[in-house]
């Protein structure tokens, strides 16, 4: 069954749209050529994936119930109406997900075995899908300030794009949604709702926002506004030092409130506790992170530090977290394929005591998890990775990514998480499986190609392999977990 819930647009979604409409007719009103500022744009991504998840105990799930396929498809068109002090644009989106598993989301804890579950578990239709609107929004701008009203994207760490191409990859694949991201590792993503205001200087940039997540990532109807959610924050990006090598750092706080009354909060006290716990989780983060690279004999080298800590209240927990990375990687472009060759430490804090009325788990809030776990069956809470990663551009418009992974649990009181955040009411966005006093979560190797096969057309193909610990083994009876992708995206 095809969900359709597309009309049910939120109001701040519905505003959006009459302030772009008007613009849009005050544009055309006022001069005659306003279709030189027009832009028309649409992709299509589609892509096939292939779960083989971690083995259930026998009499747990249908036989095969962790082995399945499914296909996606996301369509998206734009118009945007650029003049030098306005920047009107409205984009629609058409989700379909068609032959989900309907036999894999299971009670904890075992959960659900894969993306696909996951899915099905937000809607519970095995084909599902329907239009929304995307984004809404207008922004002004004048003398280096922007402000933005509507329905937009947001990244957090990506502030400001460097001009050193060495800065600007390593914002995008290793600070960037962190915390706060539009999801678009999945089929349906998730938008904002609110104001950003932008002050933009020649050396440096502060950035301002306040919004409501719509519902999205996992959820197919992400049309509506999350309005119990609420998200805000402010960065301050030094873009260069007065003298040295391409430095790029920035400062941030974010303020994430959540008064959903349904969803029970996901941790590591006893299941009766958690579910009589209906306060209020009023979680602040504050932190930054610090990127250069410098000549270094026939290469380069570059350096990332990003850290977190965390204050405030986990329904009736007191909440203090904090989280670490610590990364460095030589590049050799001046060598055939330029290998790029990265390794780094990341850590965030885990609970080691469920009952002391303290909660200590690192919260991820509304990330991009993927980016950060490419087979998304862990995030960046409670966890201790391990990695090195090669990535090389074997020939004009290819790259390859090559990654190793050493997954640990930072607690083995704790719980091994997994999840992007929240996807609507109900859900509570993140999952947690008992570690049982272990901390050995896995070992993963994966390989990505992505590869530009003409002008608008581009491919991508991942494999990755999880050999399993004693985290895993204590809940599941396969240690060994397989995810694949094909995806084509066509940009028009």
């Amino acid at each position: 069954m095809l969900r359709r819930t597309g009309a049910h647009a939120s109001r701040h979604g519905q505003g959006a749209f009459v302030a772009v409409a008007l613009v849009l007719a005050h544009a055309a009103g006022a001069r005659a050529d306003w279709r030189e500022h027009l832009t028309l744009s649409a992709s299509d991504r589609a892509r096939g994936e292939l779960v083989d998840y971690f083995r259930p105990p026998d009499g747990t799930a249908p036989a095969g119930a962790h082995r399945y396929a499914f296909f996606g498809n996301q369509l998206r068109a734009s118009i945007r109406v650029l003049f030098p002090h306005v920047d009107a644009t409205v984009e629609l989106q058409d989700t379909r997900i068609l032959h989900l598993p309907d036999d894999s989301s299971l009670a904890a804890p075992l959960g659900n075995l894969g993306p696909g579950a996951t899915y099905f578990a937000n809607t519970r239709d095995r084909d599902q899908g329907e239009p929304f609107l995307k984004q809404a929004h207008l922004t002004l701008r004048q003398s280096g300030v922007a402000a933005t009203i509507g329905r937009f994207e947001y990244r957090d760490g990506l502030e400001t794009l460097p001009g050193d191409a060495t800065l600007l990859a390593l914002k995008k694949m290793r600070i960037a949604e962190r915390l706060v991201g539009p999801f678009g590792y999945t089929h349906v993503t998730r938008s904002f709702d609110g104001a950003r205001v932008a002050l933009d200087r020649g050396a440096w940039n502060a950035t301002a926002f306040a919004t409501h997540p719509t519902a999205g990532g996992f959820e197919v109807s992400a049309n509506r506004e999350l309005d119990r959610v609420s998200v805000a924050g402010l960065a301050v990006t030094a873009k260069r030092l007065p003298a040295g090598p391409p430095f790029d750092a920035r400062l941030f706080y974010l303020y994430y409130g959540d008064e959903r009354r349904d969803p029970t909060k996901v941790d590591n006290r006893a299941l009766a506790t958690r579910t009589a716990d209906r306060q209020d989780i009023a979680v602040h983060s504050w932190g930054g992170h610090a990127i250069t690279v410098v000549d270094a004999g026939p290469g380069m080298i570059d350096g990332l530090v990003w850290a977190a800590l965390q204050h405030g209240d986990w329904g009736g927990l007191d909440h203090g977290a904090w989280a670490v990375a610590l990364e460095a990687g030589y590049q050799l472009p001046g060598v055939p394929g330029r290998p790029w060759l990265r390794a780094g430490y990341n850590r965030s804090s885990g609970d080691d005591d469920p009952n002391d009325g303290e909660h200590r788990t690192f919260f991820q809030v509304l990330p991009t998890a993927r980016i950060y776990a490419q087979f998304p069956y862990y995030n960046l809470m409670n966890n201790e990775d391990v990695f090195a990663q090669l990535i090389a551009n074997p020939f004009d418009g290819a790259s390859i990514r090559v990654d190793y992974h050493w997954l640990r649990l930072s607690e083995r009181r704790d719980l091994w998480y997994a999840g992007g955040g929240a996807t609507n009411d109900t859900i509570f966005g993140f999952s947690g499986t008992p570690a049982r006093g272990h901390r050995e979560l896995a070992h993963m190797v994966d390989v990505a190609f992505d590869v530009k096969l003409a002008e608008r057309l581009s491919a991508t193909a991942y494999y990755a392999h999880a050999f399993g610990q004693g985290v895993v083994g204590a809940t599941f009876s396969g240690k060994d977990a397989s995810y694949t992708y094909l995806e084509m995206t066509l940009r028009y």
